[in-house]
Order: structure tokens, then C-alpha cells, then sequence
């Protein structure tokens, strides 16, 4: 891949190469890969993972993932002695399912889980994001399970599996992304266009007159028909296809040569995934509750 970008490079001319940012998102997609068949990193990443969403720390209070500790969120534990570059033995989390058996289950009662279920995953991966900057990005129903209390009282936890994929961002991208999620919330598109063209690695929009105007209107636009939805549905899940929204954003930033960070586009594929996961859970869960800690409580940190 490395040489097929390097040759696609050399054919095409240099503002197009700029814009398509190519040998950029191969490199983070060969780290990626590289790291996922190493088992060693892995078992690192689960440490991580496992310590920031350590029960009872101060970290999960403060976010409130936990509300007297009933639910928790859990990693496997690698096992000592058994970790190497091939070989990673893990602690056998039993007595689980798989989230997809709540998915069917529409009693009162399923669909009460459901929404606790849903609500968990999506303050976990704004945890991961503006608070720890350590990013599972492979959040699939398959890396899922649930597993209930026995004994009646309750009580939950959900397990994450698989986090060989995981990403992080520079402290200059991760200033960068909590600037452009605070301007959407507030409703300041024209702003947050203006940010991504003034913080692009690469850009061609200040050298076309108008064309930093018209991408920012653009923007606008589209945070305006968010904003729009809040108020006649509310930012639910149901109401607020995130999908669709990202990939008009991301149409803009091709057609006015705007380069989005591979690293940003990792994060923005890990949200449709868990984005649908999460409509198929609760898709009454309101974003904008979710996100607004999480965002304002970044603020002050990207400085």
C-alpha cells in the first residue's frame, strides 16, 4: 500500500496529492495494522483501557459513568506470563452475552435495559475521546458483551473486547477536535468551518477567493439543520442521523480541498459504528445531554 501511494503521488498532480493526504492515512493505517498483530500491544492497550475505567476512581465519578457503582464497564485482564507477540491469554469473561440478544427484546423491561445499556456505551466512547484520549475504535456488536447480576439486585456490567485498534490524537489535533465539537454545539458553524481551514495540515480554500466563505457557510448549514432537528425531535439518536451528517461533512472538506487528520477519520468511523449500535438500542437517547460534559470539561484541557 505503501508503494502503491507513493506511486499514485508521483502520477497525480501536487494539489490533488495534498488534498487526498494519501501517504499520511496509509502510514496510520499500516501503524494500525502493524500494532493489531502484535498481541504484546494489545495487552498493553487493555492495561490502559482497564485503568482509566477502573470502578470507584475518581476518573468515573467525575463523568458520571457510574451512579452508585451499579453498572460497570470492564475490560479481560491479559494474564501474566502468558503475553508475547503471537500468543495473548486473557481472563475468561463468562456469564456474558452478546449485546445483540438485548437488541430483540422490546418488554418494558429489555427496553429499560436497553436505554441504561445504550446510554453507558455512549457516555464510555465521549470518555474515551475528550477525557482519556485513548480510543477503542473497533466498537462493533461483536467486541460487546453484557453480563447481568445473578443474584437479582440489578446490578450490570458490560465488557469490551478486542482492543487491538485503538487510536489517540496530538495534543494539537485533540485541541482541534474540541474546539469544532464545542462550535457545533454551539451552534457556531461559520465558526468551526473557519477553525478546520485555518488548522488544516493542508488546505487550497485561502487561495481561492470565496472559497473559505463558502466552506464555512457550508458548514453552517449543516450545523443549523442539527440544531434544527433538536428542536423539533430533540438530538435523539432516532431524530439525528450522525451518519449522514459526518459524510456531508466530509463531502465538503473534498470538494473544497480541505485534508481531514486520518487519525479525526478513525474517531468519525468508530462514531457510525457505535451510532448504530446505539439507534438499535435507544434511539430516544439524547446526544447533546451525553456530550455537553464531556465537551465544555475538554475545554479548559486543550488550552
Amino acid at each position: 500500500m505503501e508503494r502503491a501511494a507513493r506511486f499514485i503521488e508521483a502520477m497525480l498532480p501536487l494539489d490533488a496529492v495534498r488534498a487526498m493526504g494519501l501517504s499520511r492515512a496509509v502510514g496510520t493505517f499500516a501503524v494500525a495494522m502493524r500494532d493489531q498483530v502484535d498481541l504484546r500491544v494489545e495487552a498493553k492497550n487493555l492495561d490502559t483501557f482497564r485503568n482509566n475505567f477502573s470502578v470507584g476512581t475518581d476518573k468515573i465519578k467525575k463523568v458520571g459513568l457510574v451512579e452508585g457503582d451499579e453498572t460497570e464497564v470492564k475490560f479481560p485482564q491479559p494474564v501474566k506470563g502468558w503475553v508475547d507477540e503471537r500468543v495473548l491469554v486473557q481472563s475468561l469473561e463468562d456469564d456474558a452475552v452478546h449485546i445483540s440478544a438485548y437488541v430483540a427484546d422490546n418488554t418494558p423491561e429489555g427496553l429499560q435495559r436497553r436505554a441504561e445499556i445504550a446510554g453507558l456505551l455512549l457516555t464510555s466512547f465521549l470518555k474515551m475521546v475528550f477525557t482519556d484520549n485513548f480510543v477503542h475504535c473497533d466498537l462493533h456488536p461483536g467486541n460487546i458483551l453484557v453480563r447481568e447480576n445473578l443474584d437479582g439486585g440489578g446490578n450490570r456490567t458490560i465488557i469490551i473486547l478486542d482492543a487491538g485498534l485503538v487510536t489517540s490524537l496530538s495534543p494539537l489535533d485533540r485541541r482541534d477536535l474540541v474546539d469544532l465539537f464545542q462550535a457545533v454545539v454551539l451552534n457556531n458553524g461559520a465558526l468551526a468551518g473557519r477553525l478546520m481551514v485555518e488548522r488544516a495540515r493542508y488546505e487550497k480554500c485561502s487561495t481561492v477567493p470565496g472559497c473559505t466563505e463558502s466552506f464555512s457557510a457550508g458548514v453552517q448549514a449543516l450545523v443549523q439543520d442539527f440544531h434544527n432537528s433538536r428542536r423539533e425531535d430533540g438530538l435523539t439518536l432516532g431524530a439525528v442521523q450522525i451518519g449522514s451528517l459526518l459524510r456531508r461533512m466530509l463531502d465538503l472538506c473534498r470538494a473544497h480541498g480541505v485534508e481531514i487528520n486520518p487519525s479525526m477519520a478513525n474517531i468519525v468511523v468508530s462514531t457510525l459504528v457505535l451510532e448504530g449500535l446505539g439507534r438499535s438500542l435507544d434511539s430516544e437517547l439524547n446526544l447533546i445531554e451525553c456530550a455537553i460534559p464531556f465537551i465544555l470539561g475538554s475545554v479548559g484541557k486543550s488550552i
